[in-house]
Protein backbone atom coordinates (compact mmCIF):
# COMPACT_ATOMS: atom_id res chain seq x y z
CA UNK A 1 0.00 0.00 0.00
CA UNK A 2 2.83 2.24 -0.12
CA UNK A 3 2.25 3.47 -3.69
CA UNK A 4 -0.45 5.86 -1.99
CA UNK A 5 2.31 8.08 0.11
CA UNK A 6 4.24 9.04 -3.18
CA UNK A 7 0.99 10.54 -4.46
CA UNK A 8 -0.15 11.99 -0.88
CA UNK A 9 3.77 13.39 -0.45
CA UNK A 10 3.75 15.31 -3.83
CA UNK A 11 0.23 16.88 -3.12
CA UNK A 12 1.21 17.76 0.12
CA UNK A 13 4.61 19.46 -1.09
CA UNK A 14 2.53 21.67 -3.65
CA UNK A 15 0.19 22.73 -1.35
CA UNK A 16 3.27 23.65 1.32
CA UNK A 17 5.12 25.72 -1.59
CA UNK A 18 1.68 27.45 -2.68
CA UNK A 19 -0.12 27.81 0.08
CA UNK A 20 2.65 27.89 2.79
CA UNK A 21 3.60 31.14 2.87
CA UNK A 22 0.19 32.74 5.18
CA UNK A 23 1.89 30.59 7.71
CA UNK A 24 -1.57 28.15 7.20
CA UNK A 25 -1.17 24.59 7.42
CA UNK A 26 -1.10 22.37 4.49
CA UNK A 27 -4.74 20.57 3.87
CA UNK A 28 -5.03 17.31 1.14
CA UNK A 29 -8.00 15.17 0.88
CA UNK A 30 -6.60 11.50 -0.93
CA UNK A 31 -9.00 8.65 -1.32
CA UNK A 32 -7.01 5.73 0.45
CA UNK A 33 -9.60 2.67 0.37
CA UNK A 34 -8.69 -1.53 -0.03
CA UNK A 35 -11.41 -4.23 -0.79
CA UNK A 36 -9.69 -6.11 1.63
CA UNK A 37 -10.44 -3.52 4.25
CA UNK A 38 -13.98 -2.17 3.71
CA UNK A 39 -15.18 1.30 5.30
CA UNK A 40 -11.64 1.99 6.64
CA UNK A 41 -8.88 4.19 5.30
CA UNK A 42 -5.57 1.95 4.15
CA UNK A 43 -2.38 4.24 4.42
CA UNK A 44 0.05 1.27 4.13
CA UNK A 45 0.00 -2.21 5.22
CA UNK A 46 1.04 -1.17 8.51
CA UNK A 47 -1.79 1.82 9.01
CA UNK A 48 -5.24 1.14 8.74
CA UNK A 49 -7.66 3.77 9.81
CA UNK A 50 -11.17 3.51 10.87
CA UNK A 51 -13.96 6.63 10.03
CA UNK A 52 -13.27 9.11 13.02
CA UNK A 53 -9.34 7.81 13.77
CA UNK A 54 -6.54 9.96 13.75
CA UNK A 55 -3.12 9.48 13.42
CA UNK A 56 0.29 10.23 12.19
CA UNK A 57 1.27 9.91 8.22
CA UNK A 58 3.74 7.25 7.65
CA UNK A 59 6.91 7.76 6.14
CA UNK A 60 5.61 11.50 6.37
CA UNK A 61 7.51 13.81 9.34
CA UNK A 62 4.47 14.86 11.50
CA UNK A 63 1.61 14.72 9.56
CA UNK A 64 -1.90 14.31 10.76
CA UNK A 65 -3.99 12.08 8.87
CA UNK A 66 -7.51 11.89 9.70
CA UNK A 67 -9.91 9.13 8.02
CA UNK A 68 -13.25 9.88 7.01
CA UNK A 69 -16.44 7.31 5.67
CA UNK A 70 -15.69 5.56 2.72
CA UNK A 71 -11.93 5.34 3.02
CA UNK A 72 -11.05 9.70 2.64
CA UNK A 73 -8.35 10.40 4.41
CA UNK A 74 -7.48 14.36 5.30
CA UNK A 75 -3.33 14.72 5.86
CA UNK A 76 -2.92 18.45 7.29
CA UNK A 77 0.64 19.29 8.23
CA UNK A 78 2.53 21.65 10.89
CA UNK A 79 1.62 25.60 10.34
CA UNK A 80 4.24 27.57 8.58
CA UNK A 81 5.78 29.23 10.90
CA UNK A 82 9.10 31.55 10.79
CA UNK A 83 12.31 31.12 12.36
CA UNK A 84 13.35 33.76 14.47
CA UNK A 85 15.54 36.51 13.45
CA UNK A 86 18.48 35.50 12.56
CA UNK A 87 18.32 31.75 13.07
CA UNK A 88 17.69 28.92 10.60
CA UNK A 89 14.96 26.53 11.13
CA UNK A 90 16.14 22.58 11.26
CA UNK A 91 14.41 19.44 12.09
CA UNK A 92 11.66 18.39 14.26
CA UNK A 93 12.36 18.22 17.81
CA UNK A 94 10.47 15.12 18.08
CA UNK A 95 8.53 13.72 15.19
CA UNK A 96 7.22 10.56 17.61
CA UNK A 97 4.91 13.16 19.63
CA UNK A 98 1.23 13.41 18.86
CA UNK A 99 -0.17 16.12 16.35
CA UNK A 100 0.71 18.82 16.36
CA UNK A 101 2.99 18.49 19.60
CA UNK A 102 4.97 16.82 17.06
CA UNK A 103 5.52 20.65 15.29
CA UNK A 104 8.00 21.91 17.54
CA UNK A 105 11.04 22.90 15.61
CA UNK A 106 14.72 23.43 16.35
CA UNK A 107 16.46 26.54 15.05
CA UNK A 108 20.29 27.30 14.72
CA UNK A 109 20.84 30.64 15.66
CA UNK A 110 24.49 31.01 15.77
CA UNK A 111 26.22 33.87 13.79
CA UNK A 112 27.87 32.66 10.43
CA UNK A 113 30.28 34.76 8.45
Amino acid sequence: MSHFIAPVAAILCLLVILGGQGGQAAVAKVKLNNSAHPGKCVLDTDTILSPGQTGLAPNLPCVRAECHEDGVVTFKTCDAVAPPRGCKQRDFVDINRDFPACCERKYNCEKHI
